[in-house]
C-alpha cells in the first residue's frame, strides 16, 4: 500500500472510528478486498428472559427518543427488563411497534409514540403522552441522532447538510430536554442523559455538521447541568465512539472495511455493543450516579484515554 493509499484509510479508519459519517458519504471512496468480520475479543452477551418487576427501575417512568435501532433499543429492552415503566419514539412506525410487542413479550413495560425530534409539535406531544400514561418523567434518555450525510472539507459542506444533523442531534436534544425539564421541576427531581460522541471531545476532519453538533449535545448536557444542578435533575451524557449499530454495519460495509480495522484506533481492539451503552446510561440514571454532573463519559473503550 502507497503512503498516499495508508494515509486515506487511516483517515477513513477514523471517520468509522468517530461513527459519524454514513454509508453514503463512504461509498464514494471504498478499499476493495475486504469485509465485515466479529470483534477481536468477546463482547458481553445481552440480557434475556423475563423483565424483574423488583428490577434497579422498578416503577420508574423511563422516556427514550431514537429507539427503534442502536444505542436507544438496547437500553428500552435493559431498562425494561430492570422493571422501568419505558415509552420511546422512532420515526419508524412499523419497527417502533414491534419492539414495542417484544418488550411487553417478555414481561416489560413499553409504550411506543411515533415522534420526529426535529418537529417540536412531535417532541411535545411524545412528552405529553409519556405524563398522561405514567404522571411523570423519571429518566430522560434524548439518544436520537443522525450522522453526517458525507465526507468533505468544510468548504464544501452545504448549508443544508449543517441544518439536517443539527435538527437531529442539537436542536432535538434541545426540544427533548425543554419539554422534559419542566415536569422534572414540578416533582423535584429527574435524571436526564443526553448521547454526545467522542466528536463532542476532538475533531475529525470532514465531518463538520455531526462534530459541531455532537459538541452542541455536550455545550447543552454542561449548561443545564449547571442550571437545574440545585433544583434536584442530574443532567450527563455519553460518549459512543464506533458501536455495533446497523449504522456502522451499513458504513463499513460501504467502506469495505473489517471492524477489526476500524477498531485499531481503540485501545478495547474491538467495536463496542450496544448493550454496553444501555449500561452506561443505566449507570449514569441510577443513585451509584449521585455526584456525577455535567460530564460527557467516554464510552468508546478508551478512544480518548490517549
Amino acid at each position: 500500500m502507497s503512503e498516499h493509499s495508508e494515509h486515506s484509510a487511516h483517515s477513513r479508519r477514523r471517520l468509522l472510528a468517530a461513527g459519524a459519517i454514513g454509508a453514503a458519504g463512504l461509498a464514494a471512496v471504498p478499499l476493495a478486498g475486504r469485509s465485515a468480520a466479529a470483534n477481536t475479543q468477546r463482547p458481553p452477551a445481552p440480557s434475556t428472559g423475563r423483565a424483574n418487576p423488583d428490577g434497579r427501575f422498578a416503577g420508574k417512568v423511563v422516556l427514550i427518543t431514537g429507539a427503534t435501532s442502536g444505542i436507544g433499543q438496547a437500553t428500552a429492552y435493559e431498562m425494561a427488563r430492570e422493571g422501568a415503566r419505558v415509552v420511546f419514539c422512532g420515526r419508524r412506525a412499523e419497527l417502533g411497534r414491534r419492539h414495542e410487542r417484544a418488550i411487553r413479550a417478555f414481561g416489560g413495560d413499553a409504550t411506543y409514540v411515533r415522534a420526529d425530534v426535529t418537529r417540536e409539535p412531535d417532541v411535545r406531544a411524545l412528552i405529553d403522552a409519556c405524563v398522561r400514561r405514567h404522571g411523570r418523567i423519571d429518566i430522560a434518555f434524548n439518544n436520537a441522532g443522525i450522522e453526517s450525510p458525507r465526507s468533505a472539507p468544510l468548504h464544501q459542506q452545504t448549508l443544508s447538510d449543517l441544518e439536517l444533523v443539527w435538527r437531529t442531534n442539537t436542536a432535538g436534544t434541545f426540544l427533548s430536554m425543554k419539554y422534559e425539564i419542566p415536569h422534572m421541576l414540578r416533582r423535584g427531581r429527574g435524571i436526564v442523559v443526553n448521547t454526545a460522541s467522542i466528536s463532542a471531545e476532538v475533531g475529525f476532519a470532514t465531518i463538520a455538521p455531526y462534530n459541531s453538533s455532537k459538541h452542541g449535545v455536550a455545550s447543552l448536557t454542561k449548561v443545564a447541568a449547571l442550571e437545574y444542578a440545585d433544583r434536584g435533575i442530574r443532567v450527563n451524557a455519553l460518549a459512543p465512539g464506533a458501536v455495533d449499530t446497523p449504522m456502522l454495519r451499513r458504513a463499513a460495509e460501504a467502506f469495505d472495511m473489517t471492524y477489526e480495522q476500524i477498531a485499531q484506533d481503540y485501545p478495547i481492539k474491538r467495536i463496542v455493543q450496544p448493550q454496553e451503552m444501555s449500561r452506561v446510561v443505566m449507570w449514569l440514571a441510577s443513585d451509584d450516579a449521585t455526584a456525577v454532573l455535567g460530564t460527557d463519559i467516554d464510552a468508546s473503550g478508551g478512544y480518548l484515554t490517549g
